[in-house]
């Protein structure tokens, strides 16, 4: 039998480089959202996020108030992303979340502005391990590996330790506000901090060396290495959000009769169900999706 390969998120190098902030928590959403992305989805596409897949994946315990000011926060957080045709895009990649009562699930809905970004990626974007940004701790290591990612085919990245910084959200242009002002404060607490937590939990080793013009550091080059036997098995179509979004979105149930299927039968039924259902449609036995699925699991 052959092993199934890791999740993998695309993402478009605009967004890699765009200027935000984001906690660990907030990334770690858009991380599990991020792995249900499919080409072929509508525009109005809703994605479920389950919290216990969400706390054992990256090994956290987090409260109802964590997560509703995570996603509260992901609704304001505006990423600014420069157009090739010198267009300044700003957009929140989150537009609603919605918290499933006593389900353990939330609701996503993804801003159609940002959404182009990750399926129209052409020939530039960045491919990344879930997993493995998932076990990242920091926010800061978190951003540094995906932009490490990037250029991991080249073995090495070099940028302008200022252009760093407002990619991190460290540096305001606009008032000149600037974090971690002195540079072994900004090592040790940034790149010392990702350094270690990259080499250690994903598939790169990474070393990095920082330039001076004068007494001032100016660029930091990044040396990328791929590691070997990394690779972590991992399946995420098996958890209980993921095939409620499935119910939802491509088997139009609606979300009580949803819930009542993930009640009620096992992963492992539903996925079979769904498997016969799917080919009875191939055969254009079925004339009305969400009430033949209905049917098929007795609730109708």
């Amino acid at each position: 039998m052959q092993e199934k390969s890791p999740k993998t998120i695309l993402q478009d190098n605009a967004i890699t480089s765009a200027r935000y902030e984001m906690s660990a928590l907030e990334k770690n959403i858009i991380y599990i959202m991020m792995a249900q992305l499919k080409k072929e989805d509508r525009a109005d596409v809703i994605y479920y996020v389950s919290v216990r897949e969400l706390m054992d994946r990256t090994g956290t315990r987090n409260s109802y108030e964590d997560l509703k000011r995570a996603t509260e926060t992901l609704i304001g957080r505006v990423l600014q992303i420069k157009r090739p045709n010198g267009n300044l895009l700003q957009v929140s990649m989150i537009s609603s979340a919605e918290y499933l009562h006593g389900q353990g699930i939330i609701e996503i809905g993804l801003d159609p502005k940002i959404r182009p970004f990750f399926f129209d990626l052409k020939q530039n974007f960045t491919a990344f391990q879930l997993h493995m940004a998932l076990s990242l701790d920091s926010k800061y290591a978190k951003r540094i590996y995906e932009m490490l990612s990037q250029y991991k085919d080249m073995g090495m990245f070099k940028i302008e330790l200022m252009e760093l910084k407002r990619r991190l959200l460290l540096y305001d242009e606009k008032t000149g506000e600037e974090q971690y002002k002195n540079w072994s404060d900004f090592e040790k607490r940034i790149l010392l901090t990702a350094k270690k937590e990259i080499n250690e939990k994903t598939d790169l080793t990474i070393d990095y060396k920082a330039t001076k013009v004068g007494r001032k550091f100016s660029d930091i080059i990044f040396s990328i290495k791929i590691s070997k036997g990394t690779q972590v098995k991992i399946d995420f179509r098996d958890d209980s959000a993921a095939v409620f979004g499935r119910l939802v979105n491509e088997f139009r149930l609606r979300k009580d009769q949803a819930i009542l299927v993930v009640e009620r039968f096992s992963l492992q039924e539903i996925n079979k169900a769904l498997y016969d259902i799917r080919l009875k449609m191939s055969g254009n036995e079925v004339k009305n999706l969400g009430a033949y699925t209905a049917k098929v699991f007795g609730l109708l």
